[in-house]
């Protein structure tokens, strides 16, 4: 009898499981929108799951380094502890935001309105420099002439095409506004978060193991366990592989003279976040501004930026970062290009740790059931 009614609940679970899947595919664009509406209401909570990872890294430093309070004899104390480090945490922000604020934003709103402001001299430069290289290649000419450009066409045309784009300019900046709002209400959960994680573990823990095989929730874990690895080395090793680009650049434009080197230097750090398309982007648009302002310099310029991009992909990069990740060129190109088509900018920077804790995975669920199967595959 207790075996009829167990092969009943299971063939009522499954039929229900398919009567849902196919519901869902026949009603898929619904799904998706009702999805993304679920997405849009949860994001304060996602984005607080977010910035409370994040900050965790540092605040397990600060733990580390307020450890002597957990051998005080008063309990007071000893719970002060989890409070202070998250004070510090956010103590170390502001001081990190004001310094920013009054070091860097002005020298970069100085740079950009010098660059502004001297862009029809750079032009002259620009077209003065490119006219005396052809005339020393011996090119000047017809040739020349049917190549040169018409800078009051481009100018007219630059004007339209910021007119046009105005409307989704300010849709643009009424979604950074929500975007802000959402942050900051994140900022707010992720402090309950990082006050209470153990206990929120704990919780999540006996939820799993009341309502799921045990067998199911040890895999969880693992999984949870290798994907906490993977992204925390990631992120922390691209942030220091960034810093230190920007810093190797920084130094070498000062020593060649090369105005906004600070600038210049921001630009490549904060694009070399994105992995891969980063530098690159981050490379041309330098580039571009050192030969707008100084054009006899640009040559030099993108000579060190290739020793730069060397430097860091056979040396710094692999060092930082590479340990963390564990892929192939082929699957980091694989995993940028599907982040980056499926979730965008975020996709972008995810993906590759994201791919990373996949394939682990699956690379060690292969390896176990080939041992059950007693199978050794040679290479």
């Amino acid at each position: 009898m207790a075996e009829d009614i167990k092969k009943a609940r299971t063939g009522l679970i499954m039929i229900t499981y398919a009567v849902l899947l196919l519901a869902g595919l026949f009603n898929l664009g619904s799904l998706i929108s009702f999805i993304g509406k679920v997405i849009s209401l949860i994001s304060p909570f996602l984005y607080g799951i977010a910035i409370a990872y994040v900050l965790n890294l540092l605040m397990r430093l600060y733990e580390r380094l307020f450890s002597f309070m957990d051998k005080s004899r008063s309990l007071p104390v000893r719970r002060l502890k989890r409070p202070l480090s998250i004070l510090c945490v956010f103590l170390t922000l502001a001081v990190v935001i004001v310094a920013w604020m009054v070091l860097a934003i002005p020298q970069l709103s100085s740079s950009v309105s010098d660059i502004a402001a001297d862009m029809p001299k750079y032009v002259a430069d620009v077209e003065r420099f490119l006219n005396q290289t052809i005339e020393d290649l011996g090119l000047k000419g017809g040739f020349w002439q049917n190549i040169s450009l018409n800078w009051n066409e481009i100018v007219t045309k630059a004007g339209q095409a910021i007119s046009t784009a105005f409307p989704r300019i300010f849709g643009f900046t009424r979604n950074i506004a929500g975007f802000i709002a959402r942050i900051a209400a994140g900022i707010l959960i992720s402090i309950y978060l990082l006050a209470a994680k153990e206990k929120l573990l704990f919780i999540l823990r006996k939820l799993m193991y009341a309502w799921l095989p045990k067998r199911l929730c040890n895999r969880l874990i693992d999984i949870c366990a290798v994907a906490n690895r993977t992204f925390r080395g990631y992120f922390s090793g691209m942030i220091i592989n960034s810093l230190i680009v920007g810093g190797l650049a920084f130094v070498g434009m000062v020593a060649l003279g090369i105005p906004n080197a600070f600038l210049l230097s921001m630009v490549l750090a904060v694009t070399g976040i994105i992995p891969i398309i980063g530098p690159l982007l981050g490379s041309i648009l330098s580039f571009i501004i050192v030969l707008l302002v100084v054009p006899k310099k640009a040559l030099l310029y993108a000579i060190l930026l290739l020793v730069i991009q060397e430097l860091d992909s056979l040396l710094i990069y692999p060092r930082v970062v590479g340990r963390s990740i564990g892929l192939g060129g082929i699957w980091i190109l694989f995993s940028l290009l599907l982040g980056g088509s499926l979730f965008g900018i975020i996709g972008t920077i995810a993906g590759i740790p994201a791919f990373a804790v996949i394939w682990t995975v699956v690379k060690k669920l292969t390896h176990n059931r080939l041992r059950k199967k007693e199978i050794v595959i040679e290479p």
